[in-house]
């Protein structure tokens, strides 16, 4: 299916095992540019454009106005139309890791009493620890104390 994206596409995708189970296929991988982002780019009508958003328009059809491409394999150099889904920016936001996390970075439960939820306007709420909150705010009050 590959063959149906420009030449200059076709020799820079790797086929890799999708790093999400069930997901039918492989990643196509981009091996090419890619930017700063982690997204894969490629040159098309002398304009840099990101190889899922190309992939996505080749082989499935133009994305509608107001929504995203999303990559539900989680892979951002992935172009696997099959692994692509176009959604609207609140959905692709709310599928990211930091949406869907279940431990902070220290291992503590983001659950129950222990999870703060930070609205942030139209934006995706943020998922904060209580634990690692309240040892923070603390350690900051006692370095005042200190200075004092």
């Amino acid at each position: 299916m590959t063959e149906q994206l420009p030449a200059n596409m076709q020799n820079k995708i790797a086929m890799e095992l999708s790093p999400v189970s069930g997901l039918e296929g492989f990643c196509w991988t981009w091996t090419g540019c890619i930017n700063s982002k982690g997204y894969g780019c490629v040159g098309v009508n002398g304009k840099s454009q990101l190889t899922h958003r190309v992939s996505y328009t080749l082989l499935i059809g133009p994305i509608p106005d107001g929504l995203q491409i999303d990559h539900l394999c989680t892979n951002k150099r992935c172009c696997n139309p099959a692994h692509l889904e176009a959604v609207t920016g609140k959905v692709n936001a709310g599928r990211t890791w930091t949406a869907t996390k279940t431990v902070c970075v220290k291992g503590h439960p983001l659950s129950g009493e222990n999870l703060i939820i930070k609205k942030r306007g139209n934006r995706t709420p943020v998922r904060n620890c209580r634990i690692c909150t309240n040892s923070a705010r603390k350690a900051k009050r006692d370095s005042r104390v200190m200075a004092a």
